[in-house]
């Protein structure tokens, strides 16, 4: 269970990422990766805080548990979002897009019982969840255009 956790949130995201997407765009996982990372940390320690999720399988080893996603799916994702929008532009499009998609990916975790809500939580609140943190990477990545790149 835990070798197929590993495997599933961060092993396989960072092959793809880098077997595909850092052949395309050598800046993006840089520069929006570990972005990405800070925010999901921040987001999991208040989900953790206030009880509104548990991930396994380490549930009593919180911030242990999501290491694997803060580090791996998680800026993976985003650093593919800004690709996307930086190559067939639409943003909104993009960011509701991912969005969806991400929310999807965790709801097959909680089905699986990999994932569990408590206190009200729900796939609703876990949309705007990922919804937030994603259009603070595209104002991320606004920002970087106007200074960096």
């Amino acid at each position: 269970m835990i070798f197929l956790h590993f495997v599933l949130v961060f092993l396989l995201p960072w092959i793809v990422g880098i077997c595909h997407l850092y052949k395309k765009d050598k800046q993006v996982i840089p520069l929006v990766g570990p972005a990405f990372s800070i925010l999901a940390f921040t987001i999991n320690e208040f989900g953790f805080y206030f009880g509104f999720w548990e991930v396994f399988p380490f549930p009593e080893q919180k911030t242990l548990s999501a290491l694997l996603f803060n580090l791996g799916v998680y800026p993976v994702l985003a650093s593919y979002l800004i690709y996307f929008i930086k190559k067939y532009k639409h943003p909104v499009l993009f960011v509701f897009l991912m969005t969806f998609v991400t929310t999807l990916l965790e709801s097959i975790y909680v089905y699986y019982g990999m994932v569990s809500y408590g206190n009200g939580w729900n796939s609703f609140y876990t949309f705007f969840s990922y919804l937030v943190p994603y259009g603070l990477i595209y104002l991320y990545h606004i920002y970087l255009k106007r200074i960096v790149l």
